[in-house]
């Protein structure tokens, strides 16, 4: 960034990144589905070894925060929040945000880059007073939420669907085994939103080494922490919506269970009353004549 102007520009060899480095007070590396030449370029500008970079880029995504307190932290800050896609699954995508310095470097998958773009565009439609280093990674982390919350509607979408199922069809079993699998998807999304909530608070509460924000940014940060809590409200209600059709679907099963026992109860009176009649003499009587 020079004179709050952003320059986008490929980094394709080491010299570049050097070049980069020495010619700008602050720059933000962006790094997808690296190679080893790349991966190579950004264990430089972090300052670990190239087998640390490639795990952190293999490593498992959990919907997490995990806070740092240790020295480590006084070299880079790392934060972590995957990007979430619901197509009948869960699927996460990995995104990881790393302060160094005067740096920002972001490692994440192709699935992210409109994140990204939607990232610069907002960035260089600001006024050039509110064009700060923050702003970016405070912007980052608001598309990166609103990516997430657009997860509900196909979710909501597909909690229709089961109850449209449940009313017409008698699959309980199916039924039943795609709900319990909507709630464990429900309760891994409940769980991110939660880190991401907790990381939005640290940012806020300013405990984030490496990490001051700007006026711009701090609005901005504080409308994705709004966002979080209506997407948790909207959470709790879809709990609530499949619980409901739990108990339709257990309603529906007691009145089978009781339709079946009064059967019973009837073909055991028939038998009850036989066998008296067998007892009396009664149905050899009639069996005689």
């Amino acid at each position: 960034m020079v004179k709050k102007e952003l320059f986008i520009k490929d980094i394709k060899s080491q010299k570049d990144m050097d070049k980069l480095r020495s010619k700008f007070k602050q720059a933000w590396i962006d790094g997808w589905d690296m190679d080893e030449r790349e991966v190579n370029i950004i264990s430089k500008v972090l300052g670990i070894g190239p087998s640390e970079v490639v795990k952190l880029k293999e490593e498992k995504i959990n919907p997490k925060y995990n806070k740092c307190f240790d020295e480590g932290c006084l070299f880079y800050t790392n934060m972590s929040t995957p990007v979430v896609e619901y197509s009948d699954k869960l699927i996460l995508h990995r995104f990881r945000l790393f302060l160094k310095e005067r740096f920002l470097v972001t490692l994440r998958s192709v699935y992210s880059s409109r994140i990204i773009d939607s990232t610069i565009r907002t960035f260089q439609s600001l006024p050039l007073n509110e064009r700060k280093p923050s702003v970016i990674l405070a912007k980052l982390i608001h598309d990166i939420i609103d990516e997430n919350s657009g997860a509900m509607f196909s979710i909501r979408d597909k909690i229709d669907q089961i109850e449209s199922q449940a009313m017409e069809s008698h699959k309980k079993k199916s039924i039943m085994h795609a709900i319990f699998k909507l709630k464990r998807h429900l309760s891994t999304f409940h769980r991110l939103l939660w880190a991401e909530k907790e990381l939005l608070s640290d940012i806020n509460l300013g405990v984030i080494p490496n990490l001051s924000l700007a006026n711009e940014a701090e609005r901005i940060i504080n409308d994705a922490a709004d966002d979080i809590t209506r997407e948790l409200e909207f959470l709790d209600r879809y709990e609530n919506s499949l619980d409901s059709i739990l108990s339709l679907l257990n309603l529906g099963s007691i009145h089978s269970v009781e339709r079946v026992l009064v059967l019973l109860t009837w073909a055991l009176v028939f038998m009850t009353l036989v066998l008296v009649f067998i007892e009396l003499g009664i149905i050899d009587l009639i069996l005689g004549m």
